[in-house]
């Protein structure tokens, strides 16, 4: 569940940038893909833990 946002929003990321730009617009928004998921998923599992607390 925590982890799901990571490959969605990369390969969202991918095809996005693709679209833009071709290859190298692929590998830009693969990456920045991968960071909002990782953001994403840090955030979720903080979220989860605060909740978990009371």
């Amino acid at each position: 569940m925590g982890c799901l946002p990571l490959p969605l929003f990369l390969l969202l990321g991918f095809g996005v940038g693709y679209l833009v730009d071709g290859r190298n617009g692929s590998l830009w928004g693969s990456i920045i893909g991968l960071a909002i998921g990782l953001a994403l998923a840090g955030w979720l599992l903080s979220a989860m833990r605060r909740a978990n607390r009371k």
